[in-house]
């Protein structure tokens, strides 16, 4: 999934600021996609499952400063190299 969704070896902002001098930005896929698919959907919902409504339109459940934050979060990822004690065992 890291691979299709672009968040495997991301860099945070810092990190491309300090080693390359480029004023870049996280990205908001995955965060977005966790958001969306995941966990808290597109609007907020009543209990009985239905949309939450203010003047007749949906409320959103995020902004997206809310994805801006998160996807900072989401930075660094990268593969783990194996371990020969855990995931070279055959039990």
């Amino acid at each position: 999934m890291a691979e299709n969704l672009s968040y495997l070896q991301s860099k945070s902002a810092a990190y491309m600021w300090e080693h390359f001098g480029q004023v870049t930005f996280a990205d908001e896929n995955f965060a977005r996609e966790i958001m969306q698919l995941f966990s808290t959907g597109l609007v907020k919902l009543n209990l009985d499952g239905t949309p939450t409504l203010e003047s007749g339109n949906t409320v959103a459940v995020y902004t997206n400063d809310d994805v801006m934050s998160f996807a900072r979060v989401w930075t660094g990822f990268d593969y783990e190299r194996r371990r020969g004690n855990i995931e070279g065992c055959s039990f």
